[in-house]
């Protein structure tokens, strides 16, 4: 009813946002059903005897590991964001119900099934994505051949994300629903939240040391000590998603205090205000910087001496997989960033209706939104690369530093950023469709 008084333009903004959550859902189950079916296939692969298994057969498998917990946590946070698309529109029109009486119960209850039904939408669309790339992932050489179908077909588990997706779809929303169920009018007032706490960053600390540690254990079972090092990898990456809006925030606040012209200075206030929908926009190329920066090591790889061609073949697949990780990684910022500020753009016609009929030009906020990924875009990417070369310079020495590695490592950031930026591009033309529609009756 809310939406149906918002009139016909309200209808498209919902059906665009809601577009754009099935999407991102739906890149989420592909992907990760990929990444799962390649450890699948190095598994299968493993328990057949030969020389090659035998003795390369449970490295391919860790080395599987390793990647998929690189992968699966942009995948999750693209997840994530889906479940929180157009979040301050949702909020806006439950806080409206609890001030009419609606009750706390009644509140969750909408949003966990609008939720959950973009989630299994999505679901069974990347379903249907991850069979329809199955024979790309056959063209990737490995072992000195490449996977078959059989191999890369996860088998019954296929089945478990539609069940899986739309339960964290559903828990990811309802997390954001604490503000609407204790206090409706702050936010129908649209009241600034409290700002984010320096224990974001003490956080990532102890997860970082934690690594450290981990790293550095002797004397146990090699699977077990693998097992410890995926597991406090995993927290690191989780850890660079609590201290990045953080960061952005800090950022924000310098660019104001530093801002030579409007748009910048409008941009950075948007950076301070909303520093978590920021980091949404970015978030995936953090990750995918500090990916980044972890596998610059490959050119070193390459030039090891080589003492038998099963040794050749290995190093070669160590190469393979350590780029078509680093590509997925940066596709997955890509489709983050795209999808993300679309929805933002989504969540404030509005304000941007508002905006126009003060007389703001059209190119001044085409602007500002432009440099509200832009600027996070460049901070993040760097400030993540970092980090990972931070965390393998203990263990390479020079060898993190060498001139080749550095090099790949800047044309990875370079091309990378460029894809994210390019995508975050197409939210231009929606943004001027956005600002077409002058009407500023609530949602």
């Amino acid at each position: 009813m809310l939406l149906r008084a918002g009139g016909p333009s309200g209808g498209r903004q919902h059906l665009r946002t809601t577009g754009l959550a099935v999407l991102a859902f739906a890149i989420t189950t592909a992907l990760a059903l990929s990444t799962l079916g390649g450890l699948h296939a190095f598994q299968t692969r493993a328990a057949t005897s030969s020389t090659f298994q035998d003795f390369y057969g449970d490295t391919y498998v860790q080395y599987a590991w390793i990647a998929v917990t690189l992968l699966m946590v942009p995948l999750i946070s693209l997840g994530g964001a889906a479940a929180r698309l157009g979040v301050s529109r949702r909020d806006a029109r439950l806080a409206t119900l609890r001030l009419l009486g609606a009750t706390p119960r009644e509140v969750v209850v909408l949003t966990v099934v609008e939720t959950a039904w973009q989630g299994l939408v999505g679901a069974v669309i990347g379903v249907v994505g991850y069979i329809v790339l199955l024979p790309v992932w056959t063209l990737v050489p490995f072992q000195g051949g490449h996977l078959s179908l059989s191999e890369l077909w996860v088998g019954p588990q296929v089945l478990l994300p539609p069940v899986v997706v739309p339960v964290l779809a559903a828990m990811s929303a309802g997390s954001t629903l604490r503000r609407v169920v204790v206090s409706p009018l702050g936010v129908a007032q649209r009241t600034t939240p409290a700002g984010l706490r320096v224990v974001r960053v003490i956080v990532m600390g102890i997860a970082v040391l934690g690594f450290f540690v981990a790293a550095s254990m002797r004397g146990g079972e090699e699977a077990t000590i693998v097992l410890v090092i995926v597991g406090m990898l995993a927290a690191v990456l989780g850890s660079l998603n609590l201290v990045g809006p953080w960061l952005i925030g800090r950022f924000g606040k310098a660019l104001v205090q530093r801002a030579q012209t409007a748009p910048t200075l409008l941009a950075a206030r948007r950076l301070v205000d909303d520093p978590k929908g920021a980091w949404r926009i970015v978030g995936g190329l953090a990750l995918a910087s500090f990916l980044a920066a972890i596998l610059s090591i490959i050119p070193m790889l390459d030039r090891m001496e080589r003492m038998d061609p099963h040794e050749q073949i290995f190093n070669q697949d160590l190469v393979t997989g350590g780029l078509l990780t680093l590509v997925i990684t940066f596709v997955v910022a890509a489709c983050s960033a795209g999808i993300t500020q679309a929805a933002a753009v989504l969540d404030r016609r509005r304000e941007y209706a508002l905006q126009t009929l003060a007389g703001v030009p059209v190119e001044l906020l085409d602007a500002v939104r432009r440099r509200e990924a832009l600027l996070p875009l460049v901070f993040v990417s760097g400030a993540s690369a970092g980090l990972g070369l931070l965390m393998i310079v203990p263990f390479l020495g020079a060898l993190a530093l060498a001139p080749s590695g550095l090099l790949l490592l800047g044309v990875c950031l370079g091309l990378g950023g460029l894809l994210v930026y390019a995508a975050s591009e197409v939210s231009g033309p929606l943004l001027r469709s956005v600002l077409s529609e002058t009407s500023v009756r609530p949602d």
